[in-house]
């Protein structure tokens, strides 16, 4: 990689340093500080993980590939590093190492990402506690939300085009097909061949860090180095004890991919029925809707209802909402507006949810019969609720009932409005909210215990679009569990 493909790499994940900036690009010392910086950032963080997949596969930027993968491997290494007795720490690294493998093409590389992203995160999450063989069960929350962003990623243009370049009539069947060769290709000697070739990768970056940066850098970087190498030592052994479950966790993934190109690609072979249910991808899409005909339930502006900005006091037994919780609660606090109450539904209550096709029965948002009766349309829904369309497309509903002896505890409290927001951060349109909202752990829900799906009867179109649901599994459950996916 030459200076101004390193360059261009490095300015990817971050700004460069004033002192390189007003140097004319010629203090070395100031390239050495930006390489550390970047070589050191966080892997786990959700927007840097989306640009830096975003340019891996189709940006084209040279470098950036390459950059990424040392970030993460030493991210993990250091986890690793920390206890390596701990199984969490080394399937993260596993994962890590699976999706730098470049065997597939970069297309596939970059799908994967988006999801072992994910997958990674989890797996951080799991902490020091004992080790679950079955992974997945661990993960589905976090791989649910590397889906909705791998939705996302396949309707930039970009990628579509890569994808139609590819001949991928349906990626998500294609994909699961590649996890699957994956996972059986897999053995610990190639994960640790895969770890040589970026510990290379580091040796060079390294190189310039000693060399241009100051004498605590050199140090640091060689400190660095040697608790990569710690780790290098130890791989074979350790990766080969948690090759098998990673291995399940990946036909698990593929499972769940076959699940979605099932739901986007249905009752057709090799073709895409262009009128297929699918959500819309993002707030881009839906205010290029409103700037065509606003719809009734959204108003122009910052709506009334503003989020909370802080988690309400922790309470034993009720679900975590704050900033470090596991998705998908992680930050729900700021879904509400004003006072949040912790609530304990006895047995026999029965709380609502609604939902679309592609929707999990057992997620955290429901609402009391109450609020329930008091809609009367898809529209009441959308602005009370402060629903956006590209998170939940309606058209079906479902009930869980307490069952006896388990109390259910929860947080209860008032919708905070929805934003969209233009380029500057300022509202652009909102969803008014206002609504009383449940928020629970998923987790804390049986599956016995939900009824069967029932119609909103109030559609599946978001804009009053045409939808071909033919061959979509509508009015069927989807409880997210690792025997149900």
């Amino acid at each position: 990689m030459d200076w101004d493909e390193l360059e261009n790499a490095l300015a990817w994940f971050k700004s460069a340093p004033g002192e390189w900036v007003s140097s004319g690009k010629q203090k070395l010392s100031a390239a050495a500080q930006w390489i550390w910086e970047v070589l050191q950032g966080d892997f786990a963080e959700e927007q840097s993980t989306a640009q830096v997949i975003t340019g891996t596969v189709i940006s084209l930027i040279p470098g950036v590939d390459q950059l990424c993968d040392v970030r993460d491997l030493i991210a993990s290494c250091r986890k690793v590093y920390e206890d390596t007795t701990n199984k969490w720490a080394w399937v993260l690294l596993c994962v890590t190492l699976i999706g730098c493998i470049p065997e597939f093409g970069s297309l596939f590389k970059g799908c994967f990402k988006v999801l072992s992203a994910y997958g990674r995160k989890a797996f951080v999450h799991a902490g020091t506690g004992a080790f679950d063989s079955n992974l997945w069960k661990v993960s589905a929350p976090f791989v649910e939300s590397g889906i909705r962003k791998l939705n996302e990623f396949m309707a930039r243009p970009e990628v579509r085009k890569a994808i139609k370049a590819a001949k991928w009539f349906n990626p998500y069947k294609e994909l699961a097909k590649l996890v699957r060769k994956l996972s059986g290709s897999l053995t610990a000697s190639k994960l640790v061949g895969q770890f040589d070739r970026l510990i290379a990768v580091f040796r060079d970056f390294a190189g310039m860090i000693k060399k241009w940066g100051t004498s605590a850098m050199g140090e640091d970087v060689v400190h660095l180095l040697g608790k990569v190498m710690h780790v290098r030592n130890l791989a074979h052994a350790k990766l080969a004890e948690v090759l098998a479950p990673v291995q399940n966790w990946l036909n698990r993934l593929a499972k769940r991919l076959e699940l979605e190109a099932e739901m986007k690609y249905p009752a057709h072979t090799d073709t895409l029925n262009p009128h297929h249910f699918r959500r819309l991808s993002n707030d881009a899409e839906e205010v290029g809707k409103f700037e065509k005909k606003r719809p009734a339930w959204v108003d122009k502006g910052k709506g009334k209802f503003n989020a909370r900005r802080a988690a309400p006091k922790q309470k034993a037994g009720f679900p975590d909402i704050g900033d470090s919780a596991p998705k998908p609660l992680n930050a729900a606090y700021a879904s509400f507006h004003g006072t949040i109450n912790d609530v304990t539904y006895p047995p026999g209550t029965v709380l609502y949810r609604i939902v679309d096709p592609a929707s999990a029965d057992n997620s955290h948002c429901w609402m009391t019969k109450a609020e329930f009766d008091k809609l009367r349309s898809k529209a009441d829904w959308r602005r009370n609720f402060a629903v956006k369309a590209h998170w939940n497309a309606n058209g079906e509903y479902v009930t869980y009932t307490v069952p006896p002896g388990k109390p259910l505890k929860a947080w209860e409290g008032q919708v905070a409005s929805q934003n969209y927001l233009d380029a500057n951060k300022k509202p652009l349109y909102s969803l008014q909210g206002g609504a009383r909202q449940i928020v629970l752990d998923p987790n804390h829900l049986d599956p016995k215990h939900i009824s069967k799906r029932h119609s909103t009867g109030w559609g599946y179109s978001n804009f009053g679009e045409g939808v071909d649901l033919v061959g979509v599994p509508v009015l069927t459950n989807h409880w997210y569990t690792p025997d149900k996916k």
